[in-house]
């Protein structure tokens, strides 16, 4: 077992160690002291996101990332204006799932940026400059939509 890792790690040059991922809470607490741009995010976007989810976010062969219609049994179509419940949790899904072609991290800078040109496109967002107390501020037309639990 021990063998097949090394070499998974070797034929991937996949460093575990290259990146600490902090989890961002969803008030927003762990957020880097960063910011990014609106136009930065559309940039980035287009570049690296657009193969897969489209031009606008409709989707392709990844997954819709912009609607606002509810969730029912007609429409199952989970997307950050319908779904997402808190916002920063979209910073940390992007600087926790999301890479660049060649397998890099994005920059704390370049997460704001996706993650605000994301909620441009929901229409939940439209300064140029976001940080983590904008993004922390942003009410989800979802929020209330899931279950809390009080334990």
């Amino acid at each position: 077992m021990f063998f097949v890792i090394i070499i998974f790690v070797t034929l991937y040059n996949l460093d575990c160690s290259s990146q600490e991922i902090i989890t961002i809470e969803i008030d927003g607490s762990n957020l880097p002291e960063d910011s990014g741009t609106l136009s930065k995010g559309k940039e980035i976007f287009l570049e690296h996101c657009s193969n897969c989810h489209g031009y606008s976010g409709e989707g392709l062969y990844g997954p819709e990332l912009v609607g606002r219609s509810s969730l029912d049994e007609k429409n199952t179509s989970k997307t950050i204006g319908n779904f997402w419940p808190y916002a920063p949790k979209i910073f940390d899904y992007i600087k926790r799932a999301k890479r660049k072609e060649n397998n890099e991290f994005f920059s704390d800078s370049d997460v704001y940026s996706i993650t605000a040109f994301l909620l441009k496109l929901n229409d939940l967002f439209d300064d140029e400059i976001i940080d983590k107390e904008k993004l922390s501020n942003i009410k989800m037309p979802n929020r209330d939509g899931f279950i809390r639990n009080y334990n």
